[in-house]
């Protein structure tokens, strides 16, 4: 009960509890506890451990006495102590005593078992009187209930002889004002005839609870290896100390496995008294006969002391420390089981910590990133409080602490902002030239390392370099906040030099691995970002550009740089890019981006400008610092620039344009005399020019401006009887200044912007809608398939737009095809494989377009729903070439034993069709069968097209294609 004064045992209350839970049941218990104001239940306050306040003990007497309605409830409590269920402790105490005089003699002595706030005397003793003073602690309230008990205790006592009970007189009372409780018993020594058999009865009922006492103790003992945490273990041995030997307070002190300070445990003690007793058991010191300690010790090893402690005067009673040695025994095997399953567990969590530092320092790819992998395990590998690796840096002399794990936040902070110069640390000079493992300790170290190591509160620390060959990377390092023993010390240095061998070597591969990647995206002549990161930085900035901003790109190229070479040699010309770049750099703000894209051209990003004036004022300084001379191999050279400009407001910019732009520019600048500026002619009149086509792309759907086209598939099985079962629709913008602009003007761009996703899903809209309204031949309806770029089939959007497609135009499902185009890229895309079966569960069909052309065809054959297949123009295009026949028949002949439908692109000559036909292709489209047209013509390719002009290489397109049924002559028909 915490926060209850122990001054009153559970013994009393177990009597009180028991004898109200005889005449009245649980109900009264339960009616005595709440009438009490006792919020614990009876089961805590039963319990040996258990003590509680005076003032509590009072008002249960007080509760009791009302709720059984009998205002000689607690003389029949008291008497009834050594006659009813008599306590173990009472039976403890008792049964070594003759006679009634032996024990009233020894009942001062018993009496702090029960309470600490009352002490009793033993004034005069005879053969069959006795006079006993009971007094009350100073500050407590007396309580006449609390003399009934006493009354009744005193006079039950030859009862255990099994002579008549003793008669009491109460002349004093302290509730009365006078200074004690006064009581004058008096007994027969004459035995009756039921004497023998009274005795014999308290003599049985003694055994059996002697024999309950150590059921007690042995159920302590199990309960204190039911925990697997140390403290809560700790807790319940110095808890459950109470089911051996009754005592106001006890002590637990257990020395750690590993050393360090001593573990500490106490109920019932002040603080400070816990500590003086620490300390004096520590030294060796005996506590006096207040405290009975005994060791808690087993074969393995002796873990620590226990004592119970006494009020001043009084002592342990006879068998006590037999109880508690025996309790002791219990809670140190409790303690090496604990320490045998907590080694197993470390084992685990340490192997564990392995394998994840294994995986850890493989996928990490920085030496920062690989510095926090060690510190993090470090600590459950070793056994460390905390652990840290530090940088050593060779040009300074010192080491840069770059992660720490197990500190606290500020001292953690502190660490890290510290660095740790080898000239104040002689340990580090040790560690870095033998470069072997070191011992450090607060006390040991060095005046500047120790105050570090105490600052952040440790007192012990090994640390290892980190070698990767010959080289130091660094120091790893583990720590205790306390003294720790020299075996785990030991421990300690085999397990980390382990791991700092490992965590040297990934650092090592990352830095080469850095290096390397700084290689690929910087010039290695005058480090700058080469063309690539440049461009990419470039591509960062536009898209982060806010509405008003301006960016720009000086695209700057050295006049007649060749003559230096070829006059000087390419040492000297390397030096002159490398002097061009430290001007340049010298000329930009901190933020801005320089890049050589190669030979002698420089490109300058410059962002968040006022406007195109700031652009050009910026390269009229680049040309003019770069026409001072030069002082190479030993003479002044002068060279001139050539500088292109091109500028953007707002967001919506696309790097490689701009790039593109300015180079323009410069070459203009070169065309109209070399050593001067132009800037790109779009930008030269601000205003002229319209808006830039990424802007109107994104407003394009917005405004209406896409339209479809439809191309016509037609089924060519029967010579003459041609006739069209479908059409490809393709993409169109119908731009308010451009006209009409074909797939391969804006796609690429639409792709750049991410706008692919918005355009398909129109496009499937719009296709169904066209095909709604077309006329219905005479053999089944016709239908649309619409190509979908790999995006739109991972958005999420796809399905719900299609199935909303589907009904809002009454389209059956069937008469959809949505195509796919066969790529890499596409099949490792996660869940692709999904989408497209979901799609299929609408009722729609696959076709996988510019089949033959991708990675792994027959591969994704297998692996896709596929319901149909596009031969891809190229093949169709070099027919009737002897080799391309056997191939167009090989795909032919595969897809019919698949069951998978063909459609030809691309044909566009009567030879091509011919072969196709006597080849068994059913579908088939290109020029020759029908151009596309912003209409659809279930007409077209009947008659034929002459032989028309070889149409050129298809175009990037999104497009869609509206295919009604196939001839019966096709294998398993979409249609």
């Amino acid at each position: 009960m915490d926060g209850e004064s122990r001054e009153t045992a559970s013994t009393t209350i177990s009597l009180l509890l028991r004898h109200v839970r005889r005449l009245g049941g649980e109900e009264a218990v339960a009616e005595v506890l709440a009438r009490a104001g006792v919020h614990q239940d009876a089961a805590l306050l039963e319990n040996p451990s258990t003590w509680v306040g005076y003032d509590t003990r009072i008002r249960l007497f007080e509760a009791a006495t009302a709720v059984l309605d009998d205002p000689n409830t607690m003389f029949t409590v008291g008497a009834g102590s050594v006659i009813g269920d008599i306590q173990p402790v009472l039976v403890q105490l008792l049964s070594v005593f003759a006679s009634p005089g032996a024990i009233y003699r020894q009942m001062p002595r018993m009496v702090p078992k029960f309470t600490t706030t009352s002490t009793m005397d033993a004034i005069k003793v005879a053969k069959t009187t006795a006079t006993v003073g009971y007094r009350l602690h100073e500050g407590y309230r007396p309580s006449r209930l609390d003399c009934q008990y006493a009354q009744g205790l005193f006079s039950s006592v030859p009862a255990i002889f099994g002579l008549a009970p003793a008669r009491v007189s109460h002349p004093r009372c302290q509730s009365d004002g006078y200074p004690e409780c006064e009581y004058e018993l008096t007994w027969s020594m004459r035995e009756h005839w039921w004497s023998r058999r009274a005795r014999n009865r308290f003599v049985d009922a003694s055994l059996t609870v002697l024999r309950d006492k150590v059921r007690e103790v042995q159920l302590a003992a199990a309960d204190l290896v039911s925990s697997d945490d140390l403290d809560e273990m700790l807790a319940r041995i110095v808890d459950r100390a109470g089911s051996a030997v009754l005592a106001p307070g006890y002590l637990l002190i257990v020395e750690p496995d590993g050393g360090g300070a001593p573990l500490v445990r106490h109920r019932g003690v002040t603080e400070a008294r816990a500590d003086d007793l620490v300390e004096r058991m520590l030294r060796g010191e005996q506590l006096g006969e207040r405290a009975l300690v005994v060791d808690i010790a087993s074969n393995r090893r002796i873990h620590g002391h226990l004592a119970a402690l006494f009020p001043v005067g009084h002592t342990a009673m006879v068998g006590d420390r037999a109880l508690l040695e025996a309790y002791a025994g219990h809670a140190a095997v409790a303690l090496d089981l604990f320490t045998a399953l907590e080694e197993s567990r470390r084992g685990g969590l340490r192997t564990a910590a392995l394998l994840s530092l294994a995986h850890e320092l493989a996928t990490s790819d920085s030496v920062e990133g690989i510095a926090d992998v060690v510190a993090l395990a470090l600590p459950t590998i070793v056994g460390s409080d905390s652990a840290a690796v530090l940088l050593w840096d060779a040009d300074l002399g010192e080491l840069r602490p770059v992660a720490s794990t197990g500190l606290g936040t500020p001292q953690r902070e502190q660490f890290l902002q510290t660095t740790i110069s080898v000239d104040q640390t002689p340990e580090l000079i040790g560690l870095l030239t033998r470069q072997e493992l070191v011992l450090i300790t607060a006390d040991g170290a060095s005046p500047a390392l120790g105050d570090l190591v105490r600052s952040v509160g440790v007192h012990s620390l090994v640390a290892v370099p980190l070698l990767a060959g010959d080289v130091l990377m660094g120091v790893a390092t583990v720590s205790w906040r306390g003294a720790v023993g020299e075996a785990v010390l030991v421990d300690a240095m085999a397990r980390i030099e382990g791991v700092s061998h490992q965590g040297a070597t990934a650092m090592q591969k990352a830095r080469l691995l850095a290096t390397v990647r700084y290689q690929s995206q910087h010039d290695a002549l005058t480090g700058l970002p080469n063309r690539v990161l440049f461009a990419a930085r470039l591509d960062t900035a536009l898209s982060e550009c806010r509405d008003g901003s301006t960016s720009a790109v000086l695209f700057c190229d050295l006049d007649n740089f060749k003559r230096v070479n070829d006059r000087l040699g390419h040492q000297v010309g390397d030096e002159l890019l490398r002097q061009v770049a430290a001007r340049l750099r010298a000329e930009v703000r901190g933020g801005d981006v320089i890049g050589r894209l190669g030979g002698d051209e420089f490109a300058v990003l410059v962002t968040e400008l006022e406007g195109e004036a700031a652009a050009i004022e910026l390269a009229r300084r680049t040309v003019d610092c770069l026409n001072h001379p030069f002082h190479l191999a030993g003479q002044d050279l002068r060279i001139s620039a050539s500088v292109g400009v091109a500028v953007h407001t707002g967001p919506g910019g696309h790097g490689e344009h701009l790039l593109d732009e300015a180079d323009g520019a410069m070459y203009t600048a070169k065309r109209t005399g070399r050593n001067q500026i132009a800037v790109a002619g779009r930008q030269e009149e601000p205003g002229a020019t319209g808006p830039s086509l990424p802007l109107e792309l994104a407003c394009a759907l917005d405004e209406n401006q896409m339209r479809l086209h439809f191309q016509p598939v037609v089924d060519i099985s029967r010579a003459g009887e041609e006739r069209v079962v479908g059409a490809e629709a393709l993409i169109r913008w119908e731009h308010p200044r451009l006209g009409l602009l074909a797939p391969a003007a804006f796609l690429p761009l639409a792709q750049e912007m991410g706008l692919l996703p918005e355009l398909d899903l129109w496009v499937v809209g719009a296709a169904c809608a066209a095909v709604a309204d077309w006329p219905r031949p005479a053999v089944r309806p016709y239908g649309v398939a619409v190509n979908l770029d790999a995006a739109t089939l991972l958005d999420r959007r796809l399905v719900p737009t299609v199935r909303a497609a589907l009904n809002r135009h009454a389209l059956a499902p069937e008469r959809l095809i949505l195509e796919v185009v066969e790529s890499s890229a596409l099949i490792d895309l996660p869940g692709i494989v999904e989408r497209l079966v979901e799609l299929r569960r609408l009722g729609i069909h696959i076709s996988l377009d510019d089949f033959g052309t991708g990675f792994s065809t027959l591969a994704w054959l297998n692996t896709l729903p596929v319901d149909q297949i596009k031969i891809d123009r190229s093949f169709i295009m070099n027919l009737p070439d002897a080799a391309s026949v056997p191939l167009v028949q090989g795909i032919l002949a595969l897809a019919l034993k698949l069951g998978v439908e063909v459609v030809a692109e691309g044909v566009e000559t009567r030879d091509q069709l011919e072969i196709l036909r006597a080849s068994g292709c059913v579908l088939a489209q290109g020029y020759l069968l029908g151009r596309p047209s912003a209409t659809f013509d279930p007409l077209a390719g009947r008659p034929l097209t002459a032989p028309g002009a070889a149409a050129g290489r298809r175009p990037l397109t999104n497009s869609t294609e509206i295919l009604p049924e196939p001839s019966s002559n096709s294998p398993n028909p979409v249609f």
